[in-house]
């Protein structure tokens, strides 16, 4: 029986082979760059990565004061403007600006002879008392827990944040560990005392809502484009708790009370116009509009120069209830006897001292 003869590839199927050979190279050779290529976020963590700042021996100095902190630099002090923010909170510049963002300087503190432990500390100018205020409670956490030796002060697990005259702070520390939140904590401190002593807290806008059925720690002050709607502005916002219902009271004090009534007037109108309807059953509020926006409700009126009302309500009756606590209390702010202007004017008046 005459042997067998393997057969000799042929042209197509030779230089198939090379090219299946040349893939499986040039993936080879892309996985062994890419392992050892390091990711550009742990590249950001290292110190030698910041950039070094020029500038005169001020600007290259601690941007808070360390004393008796045990802490020392870490990395350089870093400063934004308007126009860089994005560099640093690229997502988040938009909710600053609009809120009088003015400036930004950073940088990273670290225990003395510490290498693997740091504070990165975010001061933001925000021009006024108000404006910091502002970003102050629209980023607050829900499970934020109150710090109790601080005004205006809220943690979480490794950070802490704090509204401070017209600056916004956030310290946020590499680990949640006591001592490194212990050292967090007097640097925050420290910076208080620094500017202007740790008096009370100060809440603009507190005194605009009844406290019967107050969420503690819920109130807002929301700068621009409150609700998705482009004309409310400078908008006060807390959270109640009524027969178990929770619900959203806002008010925002206008030039007079012309400007408030016509505002809330243009908002009822913007929401019909967008397909919310009158609701079967108008509350118990003189001159208050109540609408059914999809599956909530929108009660909007005007008491003297506020615009005031119950925004995404879900029960008519506890908003309804809401509605007229806060139709009465403002009605107390407008009257004869109504206290001293609020704090809108006297962030002004501060800011002029300035």
């Amino acid at each position: 029986m005459k042997p067998a003869v393997p057969k000799k590839p042929g042209k197509i199927e030779t230089r198939l082979s090379m090219a299946v050979l040349a893939v499986l190279v040039a993936i080879g050779v892309g996985v062994a760059l890419r392992q050892f290529r390091i990711s550009p976020a742990v590249l950001a963590l290292r110190p030698e990565s910041l950039h070094e700042e020029a500038g005169s021996p001020a600007d290259r100095a601690p941007i808070i004061d360390l004393k008796e902190s045990g802490m020392v630099p870490f990395s350089p002090p870093e400063r934004f403007t308007p126009d860089t923010l994005y560099e640093k909170i690229d997502g988040r510049a938009d909710l600053y600006l609009a809120a009088g963002f003015v400036s930004l300087a950073t940088q990273r503190f670290a225990p003395d002879h510490a290498h693997d432990r740091w504070v990165e500390v975010f001061v933001y100018d925000m021009g006024t008392q108000q404006n910091a205020f502002s970003v102050f409670s629209m980023q607050r956490r829900e499970t934020a827990r109150t710090d109790r030796q601080l005004p205006n002060a809220y943690r979480t697990e490794n950070a802490l944040f704090m509204a401070r005259g017209q600056y916004y702070l956030e310290w946020i520390g590499t680990d949640g560990t006591p001592p490194l939140q212990e050292q967090i904590g007097i640097l925050a401190r420290r910076f208080s005392d620094t500017h202007g002593g740790a008096d009370a807290a100060v809440v603009p806008g507190g005194r605009l809502f009844p406290e019967a059925g107050l969420s503690a720690d819920s109130r807002q002050l929301i700068t621009a484009n409150a609700f998705g709607y482009e004309q409310l502005d400078n908008i006060h916002t807390a959270g109640y708790l009524i027969h178990g219902v929770r619900l959203t009271a806002f008010v925002s004090e206008r030039k007079n009370a012309s400007a408030a009534a016509a505002l809330a007037d243009s908002y009822r109108q913007t929401l019909i116009a967008y397909g919310a309807d009158a609701a079967a059953a108008p509350p118990a509020v003189d001159g208050a509009a109540m609408l059914q926006v999809f599956d909530t409700m929108e009660i909007v009126f005007s008491r003297g120069n506020y615009l005031a009302g119950v925004h995404e309500a879900t029960d008519p009756t506890a908003a309804t209830i809401l509605a007229q606590r806060l139709a009465e209390h403002l009605e107390g702010l407008t009257g004869p006897h109504a206290p001293p202007p609020q704090e809108i004017g006297e962030a002004e008046e501060n800011k002029e001292q300035q």
